[in-house]
């Protein structure tokens, strides 16, 4: 189990290292409300009206399970993308981001994680994105107006310890008969001293083998 984990450490380390310099600048934004639920099979890019306004668009999640030994492995790549007001992007201190669990069974186990500094971080996502290595950033012309594109990708790795391998077979069964569990995400801006209102939408979770 320690030589499995240690190699998935290692490897999460390794990507984020390539990933590390593609955004040089820090994250930016501000002020807008936005809220539905995304089931991943829309292709099309919704941009509010305001020109402050923040689109979360957030594909179904996919956790891989895997047995090892006594223990049940969740792992989890998280995916998702912003969509900023670049003006408001610029001004702004820090973009927030946050997950929700609670509605999926990924809420009962424990995560590890590692952030921006490579450390492993137990049960702890840091929702500030100035401190979260962001895949790519990119702009984008949408009615003649111009946003900015943010691709989040961070792996999350959950995992529990049972009795005995059976148990972990077991337990791991039990996860890939859910077939509801939704994610929550939700962002907002902090900018001129204060948050702004917060965007919300969730995501299905699919959990294979």
């Amino acid at each position: 189990m320690k030589k499995y984990l240690t190699c998935l450490i290692l490897a999460t380390v390794l990507f984020s290292c390539k990933k590390t310099d593609i955004v040089s600048e820090v994250i930016k934004g501000s002020t807008g409300t936005n809220t539905g639920t995304n089931t991943g099979t829309n292709t099309d890019t919704n941009i509010g009206t305001s020109p402050a306004s923040i689109n979360l668009d957030i594909a179904d999640q996919i956790v891989n399970t895997k047995v090892s030994n006594d223990t049940l492995y969740l792992n989890y790549t998280e995916t998702a993308n912003l969509i900023l007001n670049t003006d408001d992007y610029q001004k702004s201190s820090a973009v927030h981001f946050k997950e929700d669990f609670s509605k999926s069974g990924l809420a009962k186990f424990d995560f590890t994680t590692i952030n921006k500094e490579h450390q492993v971080a137990t049960n702890y996502l840091d929702d500030n994105l100035n401190n979260v290595v962001i895949k790519s950033a990119s702009t984008l012309t949408l009615n003649g107006k111009q946003f900015t594109k943010l691709v989040l990708e961070r792996v999350i790795v959950f995992s529990k310890a049972y009795k005995q391998h059976d148990l972990a077979v077991e337990a791991q069964n039990n996860v890939l008969s859910l077939t509801k569990d939704v994610i929550g995400f939700s962002s907002y801006y902090y900018t001129g001293g204060k948050n702004s209102d917060t965007i919300s939408v969730t995501a299905a979770v699919q959990y294979k083998k």
